[in-house]
């Protein structure tokens, strides 16, 4: 997977998760592992879907091609940006916009 699509798609619904939390007055964090688990919360308490994994997975992605320090997970592109594009139309229809 290309290093845009993994950074742009993570800093992409990480921004969706922080807006759904902001709406629903939830407590958000800076760091990338609380927001994975504000995803459950969110796909738990308020039925938006359950993105956790896939964030995990592009954080992953990102830090593997920026530092190289572990290895990238299997990520299939087109798959990865229609998740993203069903997360964000979802925060999107909670919000009215």
């Amino acid at each position: 997977m290309p290093f845009s699509t993994a950074c742009y798609g993570f800093y992409c619904l990480e921004a969706a998760v922080k807006a759904a939390a902001l709406h629903f007055r939830l407590k958000i964090s800076r760091k990338h592992w609380e927001k994975v688990d504000l995803a459950g919360v969110l796909h738990k308490k308020k039925a938006l879907p359950d993105i956790g994994e896939l964030l995990h997975d592009l954080n992953n992605a990102r830090k593997a091609a920026a530092y190289g320090d572990i290895s990238c997970p299997e990520l299939d592109a087109e798959a990865v940006a229609s998740e993203i594009e069903a997360y964000v139309n979802a925060v999107a229809a909670i919000l009215g916009v």
